[in-house]
């Protein structure tokens, strides 16, 4: 999981990813490290951690066991390489075009965009060159911001756009979601840069789209856990 799809980070001491692979995997060592974790957490009154990993994996079964719960599912974590000749391509509706770069956007435009959009142009994470703007009949409706990693690697995960765009036509919104962010997908993977890219497992048929379109190389699927102090005690 990448840091932009990761809640984890030393402001958010609640938020804790395990990776899936390693030496130090076993249930004493994930013990240790969440319990490690819980002495940071000694001011709170309810102390809770919520840890996030691959579904399947090592630390997977040792929190199911602790937490005597299943994760609950998070997202889809797909790595897409130049190379993938299994993806399918989605063009873009009549009178919607992207356009390369986070630039000044017209003022006319600013009020019917959703915040996001203004933040990720403010936003130094991300990479305004490697991003992308969306226009529709000629005027600025959103964005997808994107994330170089290294030269070579890019991840994105979403077209940001108002919530007031088509909600008289949610079926025609996904489908413009989804033609934008199979676009922008082609004009990485065409440049030659590996994509990593996140879709939420919250139920919105769209990201079950993006799966079978992109046909990852590789797949994750994220879970969380809630871990309580009880839990590391027992």
């Amino acid at each position: 999981m990448t840091e932009q799809h990761s809640a984890a980070g030393s402001v958010n001491r609640s938020q804790l990813t395990l990776p899936a692979r390693g030496r130090a995997l076993n249930r004493d060592s994930v013990i240790a490290v969440l319990t490690a974790r819980m002495q940071l957490m000694v001011d709170l009154p309810a102390p809770e951690i919520f840890v996030h990993v691959a579904e399947g994996s090592s630390p997977d079964q040792i929190l199911a066991q602790l937490t005597d719960t299943t994760g609950t599912a998070l997202g889809w974590e797909g790595t897409v390489f130049p190379t993938n000749t299994r993806r399918r391509h989605v063009a873009l509706p009549r009178g919607v075009r992207l356009t390369r770069g986070l630039t000044e956007i017209p003022p006319v435009d600013v009020p019917e965009l959703d915040p996001r959009v203004l933040a990720a142009l403010n936003d130094p994470q991300i990479n305004a060159v490697d991003s992308f703007l969306l226009h529709i009949e000629n005027r600025v409706r959103g964005c997808i911001p994107v994330l170089r990693l290294n030269p070579n690697t890019v991840s994105f995960r979403a077209v940001i756009h108002n919530k007031a765009l088509l909600a008289d036509d949610l079926r025609r919104r996904s489908f413009l979601r989804l033609a934008a962010w199979s676009t922008a997908c082609d004009i990485h993977l065409d440049e030659g840069s590996t994509i990593i890219t996140w879709m939420p497992d919250d139920g919105d048929p769209i990201n079950e789209y993006k799966l079978q379109i992109a046909a990852p190389d590789w797949l994750t699927h994220w879970v969380t856990y809630r871990v309580l102090p009880n839990h590391l005690s027992a």
